[in-house]
């Protein structure tokens, strides 16, 4: 296949109907593509090949790591589109200065495991997409209120601690670290405090959590006090928040092999299906 042939473009308002339809002829394959590119068209980039859109990319900004997912519509593939695809990206993100380079596809796809261990990527970990849809829970006044800048230290602590443990257990992450403090992300946290949310005892900081939309981002809660119920209570009060906030579901990620699935599926969470990320060094 001729690369040249190949004719890239910020995706636009014009083109989704034909993304649409696109995706459509691979339902399972398109669906998290789909979810966002309706919350985030502007990662998105079109392949063309004459009038006809045959991928779509996301393509996240440079960085130290960055993702790249490329999406051929069936139609299309075994042609070369999608390697020539994912080559040109790299090179465009290395360009700007990645290093390294995250992508997925759905779980159990031979033939995406393989497409992408041709291109020299290797697994990482797995994660289930989980919803829950149904009614509020019954709940008493908990000590919860929305996070505050003086709040950072303890509360990105408590994040960071929390999930570097979570990697060690499931054994997927060999290079994992307790992430450090920055002010970018206390700006970033500072900016969004409608969605973050602390658990207090006594009047400390005991749990840390965010919400995005309609998703359970996170839950971290202090590790000596792990096992008492606080991260259940959390979670059902952060659920409740959704809700009243318009939600018909609440959507959360949960790393498979994590200790907090049996919480979910005890507060009536379903899998709905499981994505293999990947990972490159440039």
């Amino acid at each position: 296949m001729n690369r040249e042939k190949i004719r890239y473009e910020k995706f636009s308002q014009k083109d989704d109907p034909m993304a649409r339809a696109l995706l459509s002829e691979d339902v399972e394959g398109g669906e998290e593509i789909h979810r966002v590119l309706i919350k985030e068209p502007d990662l998105f980039k079109a392949a063309f090949m004459e009038d006809k859109l045959v991928a779509l990319a996301q393509v996240n900004e440079p960085g130290s790591q960055s993702y790249l997912n490329v999406f051929v519509g069936p139609r299309f593939r075994r042609q070369g589109i999608g390697s020539a695809m994912v080559k040109y990206f790299e090179s465009e993100l290395q360009a700007g200065g990645t290093e390294k380079i995250r992508s997925s596809f759905l779980a159990g796809r031979p033939s995406s495991m393989s497409f992408a261990r041709k291109l020299d990527y290797d697994p990482y970990f797995s994660s289930a997409f989980m919803q829950r849809t149904g009614n509020s829970f019954p709940l008493k006044v908990l000590p919860v209120r929305l996070y505050r800048d003086e709040d950072y230290l303890v509360s990105q602590s408590l994040y960071a601690q929390a999930f570097h443990e979570m990697r060690v257990r499931v054994g997927s992450f060999p290079d994992s670290v307790i992430a450090q403090p920055s002010e970018k992300e206390r700006t970033l946290w500072k900016d969004d405090t409608n969605n973050h949310f602390v658990y207090e005892i006594n009047g400390e900081v005991v749990a840390y959590s965010h919400i995005s939309g309609n998703v359970l981002s996170s839950i971290s809660v202090r590790t000596d006090l792990q096992g008492l119920g606080i991260g259940r209570k959390f979670a059902m009060y952060l659920c409740n928040e959704i809700y009243q906030r318009g939600n018909a579901n609440v959507e959360l990620w949960c790393v498979v092999g994590n200790y907090a699935r049996n919480l979910y599926n005890s507060l009536g969470f379903k899998e709905k299906y499981v994505t293999q990320y990947l990972r490159k060094t440039l």
